[in-house]
Parts: C-alpha cells; sequence; structure tokens
C-alpha cells in the first residue's frame, strides 16, 4: 500500500521519468528519458510530478469547480476557473524551476517513411540508459538492492546522460 501511494504521489520511480508518445504527424513516435539528479527528495518528486500532472489534472479539477461554481453565474465561474489553473502552471513551475534546471534529459524520435523506420538522437544512450534504470527500480521494489546502492547506480546513470539538452527533437 506505501508503494501505491508513493507512486501516486511521487510517480513510478524514483529516478525520474519515461514517456513514450506520440510527437506530431510527422514524427511517429518519441521516447523521452528524464533522470532526476540523485539525492532528489520525496518532496522534490511530488513537486515535479505535480508540475507535470497538472495540465490534465488542474484542468479536470477546474471542471469541478466550474459545476459547483455553476449557480455564480459564467463569468464568476469561468474566472475562478482559469485563475486556478494559471495559478497551478506558475506556482509549480516556480518551485521547480531549478530542480528542472538540473534534470537530466534524452529524447529520440522514430519516423516511418515508406515502410522503413528512421530513428533520431542518441538512441543507443537511451535504450542503455532507460534499461539500467528500469531495472534497478525493479530490483529496488523487490528489495534486491539497497538505498546506497540504489542511489549509486543511479548517479552513474544520470552522469552518463548529457548535461545540457542539446536535442533537436526538444525544440519541436
Amino acid at each position: 500500500m506505501k508503494e501505491t501511494v508513493r507512486r501516486l504521489l511521487e510517480g513510478r520511480a524514483l529516478w525520474g521519468t519515461l514517456d513514450v508518445s506520440p510527437a506530431t504527424r510527422r514524427i511517429w513516435q518519441q521516447v523521452r528519458l528524464t533522470v532526476y539528479p540523485p539525492g532528489t527528495t520525496p518532496g522534490q518528486r511530488r513537486l515535479l510530478h505535480l508540475g507535470r500532472s497538472w495540465p490534465s489534472g488542474g484542468a479536470a479539477l477546474c471542471l469541478v469547480v466550474l459545476v459547483f461554481l455553476g449557480d455564480q453565474g459564467p463569468v464568476v465561474s469561468v474566472a475562478a476557473a482559469a485563475t486556478m489553473y494559471l495559478a497551478g502552471l506558475v506556482v509549480t513551475a516556480r518551485l521547480t524551476r531549478d530542480l528542472r534546471a538540473r534534470c537530466r534529459r534524452i529524447a529520440v524520435a522514430s519516423e516511418l517513411v515508406a515502410g522503413e523506420v528512421r530513428e533520431f538522437g542518441d538512441v543507443p544512450l537511451l535504450r542503455a540508459a532507460a534499461t539500467r534504470l528500469l531495472e534497478l527500480e525493479a530490483r529496488r521494489r523487490s528489495g534486491l538492492v539497497d538505498p546506497v546502492r540504489y542511489e549509486a547506480e543511479w548517479s552513474e546513470v544520470y552522469d552518463a546522460l548529457p548535461a545540457a539538452d542539446v536535442s533537436s527533437l526538444e525544440r519541436r
């Protein structure tokens, strides 16, 4: 139960996130690995997770506000919902700015052209880092790695990733 609550509040893994999503009409699939700085506290992970999930979670909360304030008139209810949503974006961005700047990110994209898959970005580095971190997380959940070793291996992967995101995929 404790792990389930932690995952709900902080995300799937202590080390960061692995996102697989369609990027644009032109790019078939995008994979992005974000590794938090080793030593990131549970409170910092909660803030990062809140900032990452606020666009959809905040929108759902705004709908609830619209329903409860519906009898106050459309101007009041829409103004309250919009203010709350924007405040959530601003506050989470402000609170996580320094930590987000220290996160390491790597992204790759796949494009399907004439039946052939073309990949852009440092695919071997992303695959190696993601595989190692996913295996590390599985060992942590199974109790096969102590917290000190967990953070040491997390730190090795973090140090292997480029310090600045130079991927052109992030600018698309």
